[in-house]
């Protein structure tokens, strides 16, 4: 009664009549087309998102929550809601981020078809971090890092750390023109890739999927790996098992050792 999707960089989570990106394919045609003709009603349904339990913006590529029928889509937004469900991304951004930062904090005010900006009478929103790695290339300082959203504000991600100074690598909205423009030299849309949500089926067992770094972004960290600089052996140790390694869970991975 509800699936795990992989969404493609440039195609867009069309769960309701607000959006229509010119240019991206409907994630909600694809879903329909391999799902059993029972969901194709909801598929239409934009009071329940065309059954999509969240959204992922169109440059970004990850996992998608899709729910099969009405009872499993409640399920799911309650899970969601109460922080049932984790959804954890990995995210090359720009500047030394602190090794120490583990949280940011920051009100957020979002509106349909404007950039979301950090107010005081904004919505509360959370993200946790975990910094796994400091490297250099095309004369910038890079961080990669983990992200696990506790909110889900329109670009929380990308504005968090946009706020922090760190935004993300070729983020055309939170960062300068000349920065986003020099990287795309190297790096074709936004460093940001969903790679794992966990959540409960309608049994209550626990349930997680994991995907790797999709290509376009491999051949990115690549050429960060191979003609950059990686700080220090624990920076080199997280570029390289992102290259490698399938992902893990967040438990898993170390943050990089304070002070270097």
């Amino acid at each position: 009664d509800r699936l795990v999707v992989y969404k493609p960089p440039g195609w867009e989570v069309d769960s309701s009549v607000e959006v229509g990106t010119d240019g991206a394919h409907s994630l909600s045609k694809f879903v329909s087309s391999v799902c059993p003709p029972s969901f194709r009603a909801l598929a239409s349904d934009l009071v329940h998102g065309r059954g999509f339990v969240h959204r992922l913006d169109v440059p970004s590529s990850g996992l998608i929550l899709v729910a099969l029928t009405c009872e499993a889509y409640y399920d799911l937004r309650f899970q969601l809601s109460s922080g049932g469900v984790a959804r954890d991304y990995v995210v090359l951004c720009h500047g030394w981020a602190a090794p120490e930062l583990r949280k940011i904090s920051a009100p957020i005010d979002s509106r349909e078809g404007q950039s979301s900006r950090i107010l005081l009478h904004g919505k509360p929103s959370t993200t946790l971090v975990r910094v796994l790695g400091h490297a250099s290339y095309a004369g910038c300082a890079l961080s990669l890092i983990l992200a696990r959203i506790c909110t889900g504000r329109k670009h929380q991600i990308r504005l968090h750390l946009a706020h922090l100074g760190h935004p993300t690598v070729c983020d055309g909205r939170y960062t300068s023109g000349a920065t986003a423009s020099s990287d795309k030299g190297w790096c074709q849309r936004n460093f940001l890739h969903r790679y794992r949500l966990a959540f409960r089926d309608l049994a209550g067992v626990a349930r997680e999927v994991v995907t790797p770094l999709s290509p376009d972004l491999l051949v990115s960290l690549s050429l960060v790996a191979r003609e950059g600089a990686l700080r220090d052996s624990g920076s080199k140790k997280a570029v390289e098992a992102w290259l490698k390694d399938f992902p893990r869970s967040w438990s898993e991975y170390s943050a990089l050792a304070s002070g270097m």
